[in-house]
């Protein structure tokens, strides 16, 4: 399957608003956590019904609904109509090719990202599509898997010692969208120390090099389709005028903008050193496969004077004066010393050795 464009073969001719999985299954069965908090209490479920879901959302307190499985598209169909969700914005989400983006809505804010991780022996990068949805009192978050990468918000939202649980839901989208770029940062420090360690090893020109280089210039581009447009978030994120938005959640928000920021340009940095290792590699080849013509082609200039002598003295003509001299043999020998001796005395005059 293709990872920088997924097959939209079932989405062919579909109505706009249909409900179809696009992408890979990627756990078994469809499972729901919920935490309802307030500043004074938290309380955490699993309910296994879209009514039991909707009846957790309730004045007085903010409800954070995690779905885990996209493949379940009925139940998600269902979700979205109890919580009053576009089918259009329902179709993203189970679309995992979507591109990252922020939409206001009347009801709701909609968020569309990434998450991603740098696995540790071969450093390929594993991507995963975030869904969220913010509303008045709620906030509905859809993964693809089950692998948590919001543990540390809910241990600050337990634990009740942060400004987390005094403020609203549009805090939380932004807490979690914090951790994802926290997330980017870290897998970008790890991929960028195994790209500067393989940089020590350009000069030596092996092939499994150049593969290296070549597969860190890949996850590379496939990190940057899937987190440049991320910055499009936090723009339109700060600039929005949605009630939902606190004004003081405005201050994090810039903060974000930053570290995304840092992210970006870490990725780029990044981009632009294996690009110039590949250069390198490249160039370092070139110039030990000149070297090497380098040291061919004296040889070959030294033989030729050395052949033209041999020439002379190897054809077969009766009156050759130097064939009946005694010493011939002997000074023919010192002649080709003496002119192999010159030759290279000439060619590390003039550098070329």
């Amino acid at each position: 399957m293709a990872r920088f464009l997924k097959d939209r073969t079932k989405t062919q001719g579909a109505a706009p608003g249909s409900l179809i999985f696009i992408g890979q299954q990627k756990i078994a069965r469809r499972t729901v956590r919920v935490i309802q908090y307030s500043t004074d209490s938290v309380k955490e479920s699993a309910p296994d019904s879209v009514d039991k879901i909707r009846a957790c959302v309730a004045d007085g307190h903010i409800t954070w609904v995690n779905i885990a499985g996209l493949h379940d598209t009925e139940f998600i169909a269902r979700l979205g109509k109890a919580f009053n969700v576009s089918p259009l914005i329902l179709e993203d989400i189970v679309n995992t090719d979507q591109r990252p983006r922020f939409s206001e809505e009347t009801e709701h804010l909609h968020v569309i990202a990434k998450a991603f991780r740098v696995s540790d022996g071969d450093y390929k990068v594993q991507m995963e599509q975030i869904s969220i949805i913010v509303g008045e009192h709620y906030l509905l978050t859809f993964q693809e898997s089950d692998n948590d990468r919001f543990d540390d918000v809910r241990k600050r939202i337990r634990e009740g010692k942060t400004r987390i649980r005094s403020f609203g839901p549009d805090y939380l989208c932004y807490a979690l969208l914090d951790t994802l770029v926290d997330s980017y940062i870290l897998n970008l420090e790890k991929l960028g120390a195994a790209i500067e360690e393989e940089g020590k090893k350009i000069f030596a020109a092996e092939t499994n090099t150049i593969k290296e280089i070549y597969h860190f210039k890949t996850e590379l581009s496939y990190i940057r389709k899937n987190v440049r447009p991320f910055k499009e978030i936090t723009t339109r994120f700060l600039n929005c005028d949605s009630p939902i938005v606190n004004s003081r959640t405005y201050t994090y928000l810039r903060d974000l903008d930053d570290l995304v920021l840092q992210a970006q340009e870490a990725i780029e940095i990044y981009y632009t050193m294996v690009s110039d290792q590949i250069n390198m590699f490249q160039t370092n080849v070139s110039n030990k496969s000149n070297d090497v013509m380098k040291v061919l082609t004296i040889f070959s200039t030294i033989f030729i004077p050395l052949t033209f002598i041999a020439g002379i003295y190897g054809m077969n003509f009766d009156h050759m004066p130097e064939l009946h001299y005694r010493p011939a043999y002997f000074i023919l020998w010192g002649v080709m010393a003496l002119v192999t001796a010159a030759m290279l005395l000439f060619f590390k005059r003039k550098k070329w050795l």
